[in-house]
């Protein structure tokens, strides 16, 4: 009698074993199909913090090349630099440089700008290997608009496995640290 249930027993693990191992398998061949590219544990991406003080440093940037492109223009025209709405010339054109240096860096420098190289921190998408103009086009040139106007999207970030706010989850991307990403290459 008592081997009967052991050997009943040893059966339903068995079979729990199995059931996971296959749900293991369609589970990854599912996110295979999904996100071909950049499957990588949820430690690796870049949190919120580490994404924020990026940022701050990359509209240090942004500032400076304001001053240095537009502020010059504006002062020897004599035309005011009232105020920062995108309605007004000087709103617009600064927008204009805060979107097109977050455009071209992302997309010449792969996945970076100034403020991400300094923290070691990358833009990946999940079904790219590269970044497209498409992708960047959409997270870093309508994201960063959006973001400028409601910068509480940001914040989603903070609570999600992957750390995407709003606009990554709709292109499929998010942020990935550098040196997590070579120690978990290395590690294979």
């Amino acid at each position: 009698m008592m081997e009967e249930q052991t050997t009943t027993h040893e059966a339903r693990l068995e079979e729990i074993r199995k059931k996971k191992v296959a749900w293991e398998e369609a589970e990854r061949f599912s996110d295979q199909q999904e996100r071909p590219f950049h499957r990588y544990p949820d430690y690796v991406f870049a949190g919120f913090w580490i994404r924020l003080f990026a940022y701050l440093i990359d509209l240090l940037v942004v500032q400076a090349l304001v001053a240095i492109l537009i502020k010059p223009i504006f002062a020897l025209g004599g035309i005011s630099m009232q105020g920062n709405d995108p309605l007004t010339l000087y709103g617009f054109l600064q927008l204009l440089v805060l979107v097109g240096y977050f455009i071209l860096t992302t997309k010449y420098t792969n996945g970076q700008t100034l403020g991400k190289m300094i923290f070691g921190i990358r833009v990946v998408c999940f079904k790219e290997e590269k970044l497209s103009w498409q992708t960047i086009l959409i997270r870093e040139g309508i994201g960063r608009y959006i973001g400028k106007i409601v910068a509480v999207i940001y914040l989603v970030a903070a609570f999600q496995n992957k750390k995407q706010h709003p606009i990554d989850m709709l292109c499929d991307t998010s942020v990935v640290t550098e040196n997590s990403i070579r120690a978990l290459q290395e590690s294979y």
